[in-house]
């Protein structure tokens, strides 16, 4: 094989991989996220204790920002204090927002008054402990929400997910149909040898007195 055609394989190789590592992880993270909220619309979805979760508001800046993709950890509600930064579902929607105090309800129920960073009251209901997803302890991947949304879009779907599984496709027909060439031209290259090296004794046998 010439340099030139090692040179193009591994370069060929090291992008497959590159795109595999850099697609992979984001189609796994949306894939978790749209079967998740199906199977239980009443809770983030997650694996392992670790729920992620997509920016939509500005109430956290600068902290967390507008498509971050921030991680949620499971946490026992009795341990929350003020200045943790909790998740928790309202309506449906899944907010965060830092615990400004701790309360308690007309039961007795601990409550949890939150508010955004960036907002100057307090949100206008407590949270309660069955509302709570989890705890957010600093993680997070600026941008990566706004890219999940978007795949989440047709457009996005097409892009991120069945461009490149053809891509892949192609690009795995295209290898193997150039290593079977390569391998064809070895073997008659072989043969050659072979054929020329044959003739060669035959040619020295006839001149033998």
């Amino acid at each position: 094989m010439s340099v030139e055609r090692k040179t193009s394989t591994i370069v060929s190789t090291v992008t497959g991989a590159v795109l595999c590592v850099l697609l992979i992880p984001v189609i796994i993270i949306n894939l978790i996220l749209i079967v998740g909220s199906y199977r239980n619309p009443d809770e983030l979805p997650g694996v392992f204790g670790i729920k992620p979760a997509v920016v939509l508001s500005g109430s956290m800046e600068p902290v967390i920002r507008v498509g971050d993709m921030i991680f949620i950890h499971n946490t026992d509600t009795a341990l929350l204090k003020e200045g943790d930064v909790i998740c928790y579902l309202s309506s449906g929607k899944a907010i965060t927002h830092r615990i400004a105090g701790v309360t308690a309800g007309e039961e007795g129920e601990v409550r949890y008054v939150t508010r955004g960073d960036a907002n100057n009251t307090e949100d206008r209901l407590p949270v309660t402990a069955d509302q709570i997803q989890g705890i957010w302890k600093g993680g997070r991947i600026g941008g990566l929400g706004s890219m999940i949304l978007f795949m989440q879009t047709t457009t996005g779907m097409i892009l991120f997910i069945i461009c490149p599984l053809l891509l892949f496709l192609l690009w795995d027909i295209w290898r193997r149909r150039r290593a079977d060439q390569e391998e064809a031209s070895h073997t008659a290259q072989l043969e050659a040898e072979l054929a020329a090296l044959k003739a060669e004794c035959e040619s020295r046998e006839g001149r033998v007195p």
